[in-house]
């Protein structure tokens, strides 16, 4: 195993050990052009799962040792500027999430893709045949509240203010869960998403069909956005997990299980503030009884902050 992997990897290897003596001077990771950079960080978390397979398989003691030193020496440049891990954090929100996210986007994509295509289908369904509404598990009460232009999200989001933790709880419980079942490709993705597609779909039909759809929207738009996001961010973590053990491309399945669940894992931590972000402002801004227009102005803010956030590209010290 550990001929196999030295033949596969040393040129890799030998790339690392050149760039890391261009980044030995004081300036670090400055001193690199963006492209290398960006390929810095590759060979660097290459390196790092190649480490993680030869501790559990290579019996080549020095194979372990040279990759470890490896490791710890290109992790050394890559954060030997941080001063506390608060600016760890930032570098990682402000830097790496973005760029991992350009990288693993089609996942975030194809997680969205199946939600917006059960959605319609659901709509499609009950515009043509109200019954439809029940397939999509809405209750007896929310159907007569519509009926009856009865805003039923007023109730429910009563003490919301006081339950801002609970609803930020709520919405990552919903992401995680999204991200554990994605990890199955395609069946998964669809079982956890088909309850919450169906019932939007459906319910965005009904209160089309009973005048409801201002009123609805005028609540949702503020906070719906970054909540939708951040879990089709999740599911698209853990679709990638799953497509690697699926479709490893050149890799075997363990290397591209564990350079993919790296990526993966850093894609879930970088949701962590949209949810909170979402879950804050459903909370405080989503139930005022205010023109629905600073909702929407809201809501366009977060769309072009997310967007402008999240296709940034990262600074010439950055690790992609």
């Amino acid at each position: 195993m550990a001929t196999n992997l030295i033949d596969k990897r040393k040129d890799d290897w030998r790339r690392l050990e050149d760039l890391l003596e261009q980044a030995r001077s004081r300036e670090g990771l400055r001193r690199l052009t963006r492209h290398e950079v960006r390929e810095f960080g590759r060979i660097y978390r290459r390196a790092a799962a190649d480490l993680a397979i030869a501790r559990v398989e290579s019996r080549d003691q020095r194979v372990v040792n040279y990759l470890n030193n490896l490791v710890i020496r290109t992790h050394g440049v890559i954060y030997r500027t941080e001063k506390s891990g608060w600016q760890t954090i930032l570098g990682f929100y402000r830097d790496q999430f973005p760029a991992i996210f350009r990288q693993t986007s089609r996942y975030t994509l194809a997680v969205m893709a199946t939600f917006l295509v059960i959605s319609v289908f659901a709509f499609v369904g009950t515009v043509r045949d109200e019954a439809f509404a029940d397939f999509s598990s809405i209750s007896p009460e929310l159907l007569d509240n519509i009926r009856a232009n009865q805003p039923w999200w007023e109730d429910l989001n009563a003490q919301a203010a006081d339950g801002a933790v609970t609803i930020i709880a709520n919405n990552a419980g919903i992401g995680l869960k999204t991200f554990a079942l994605s990890i199955f490709p395609l069946a998964g993705t669809i079982l956890v998403l088909l309850p919450s597609a169906l019932m939007f779909g459906s319910i965005n039909a009904l209160i089309l069909k009973y005048g409801m759809t201002g009123k609805l929207w005028s609540f949702m738009i503020g906070h719906i956005v970054l909540e939708f996001a951040a879990i089709f961010i999740a599911g698209g973590a853990g679709l990638m997990i799953g497509l690697a053990l699926l479709v490893p491309g050149k890799h075997t399945r363990r290397e591209a299980l564990v350079e993919r669940g790296l990526l993966a894992i850093r894609l879930l931590a970088g949701c962590l503030p949209l949810f909170l972000l979402a879950g804050l402002v459903e909370a405080f801004i989503s139930p005022l009884p205010i023109n629905p227009i600073f909702k929407l102005i809201v809501s366009f803010t977060t769309i072009t902050a997310l967007t402008g956030y999240l296709l940034s590209h990262p600074r010439s010290g950055s690790v992609l």
